[in-house]
């Protein structure tokens, strides 16, 4: 059969614009179930990993429903662009974004996406193997997928079935802000847009990678150093819910103190606080019986000062960080004082 043949097939099979619309109001509340079932098994992952939402991503993720106008522009009247099965072919009429700081931070959700044993994907585009292609491009980076139900799903009353997709953009904060200047005037352009103008924005692409890698190195950069090596942080909080049962409230205080001591801390530092502990049952006792009077008992970071004040209480009265009068209740609570030793 030739080509004008099919043509001629095709177009009297394809969907027109009014069963295209009819159709979409119908499903309209399946893709809205998949989608909120996306962003909040990802958003549970997230939080299993130790990443505090509202401070990890820079921009709540949610999902979205393609507007009306928006599918039906896509799907019918977009220059250069012919489905030949609009409804199914477009893939992004429920989508959600997450945007980090780092693109390291990108690779953490793609992995959470990867193993994830409620869907299967397609990873429509990873700038990683973009540039593996195209060394010398630069272009819009953004991390794509598809993501489908590997089984049908029940939600109330919406059945989600295996075919029903939802698209996932995982993007760094510099990224975001090019693609929302960009996209709009570049992408759906109603008229060409002048090889001038394409150059400028591969440059601001260039220069938002480069950014983008000494963002990643900074925070490299920052995070090595004994407290991370030997993951006192962790192990701190765990010694502090062993001996007391309350799991303990991190603050940034305690970076604070254990940057000021940092010279302290090495691979016996805890073994020498819980041996502390296990000769002086008391202190968790006095922990339990305080937890309320301050922010401090509520910290991990009160075992650390309480054998500091015990073993290294010169060193802690040199160099404490915050006002000395927040140490004499717990100087008090262990039997010290907080005057200079001449």
């Amino acid at each position: 059969m030739d080509s004008s043949n099919n043509q001629g097939q095709d177009s009297e099979t394809r969907m027109t614009e009014a069963e295209f619309q009819q159709q979409w109001h119908e499903d309209k509340a399946v893709y809205d179930a998949w989608g909120s079932l996306v962003v909040s098994t990802i958003l549970d992952e997230l939080t299993k990993a130790g990443k505090i939402n509202d401070s990890f991503l820079k921009i709540p993720a949610k999902h979205r429903l393609k507007e009306d106008q928006s599918l039906i522009d896509k799907a019918f009247y977009r220059p250069g662009k012919t489905y030949s099965d609009p409804y199914n072919d477009i893939e992004d009429k429920v989508g959600a974004r997450f945007v980090v700081l780092l693109v390291e931070d990108i690779r953490l959700i793609s992995e959470i996406i990867n193993q994830s044993e409620i869907w299967s994907f397609d990873a429509c585009k990873h700038f990683d193997e973009d540039k593996e292609r195209e060394p010398l491009l630069f272009t819009y980076q953004s991390v794509h997928f598809v993501l489908r139900p590997k089984k049908a799903i029940t939600i109330v009353d919406c059945t989600i079935t295996t075919d029903t997709p939802c698209e996932v953009q995982i993007r760094t904060l510099l990224q975001h802000a090019h693609a929302e200047l960009t996209h709009d005037a570049i992408y759906k352009a109603k008229r060409a847009v002048e090889p001038k103008v394409h150059r400028t924005v591969a440059k601001s692409m260039a220069l938002i990678e480069t950014t983008d890698d000494f963002f990643t190195e900074v925070t490299q950069q920052l995070n090595q150093g004994p407290v991370e090596e030997f993951g006192i942080l962790s192990r701190l909080d765990a010694l502090y819910f062993s001996y007391t049962g309350i799991k303990p409230q991190t603050q940034k205080s305690i970076l604070t103190i254990l940057d000021e001591f940092e010279d302290l801390v090495d691979e016996t530092l805890i073994d020498s606080i819980e041996t502390y502990i296990n000769k002086n049952p008391a202190v968790a006792e006095i922990i339990k019986a305080k937890f309320s009077e301050g922010a401090i008992y509520k910290q991990s970071t009160v075992l650390l000062l309480y054998w500091l004040l015990k073993r290294k209480k010169q060193k802690l009265l040199e160099r404490w960080p915050f006002d000395r009068s927040m140490l004499i209740p717990l100087a008090n609570d262990i039997g010290v004082s907080t005057r200079d030793d001449n």
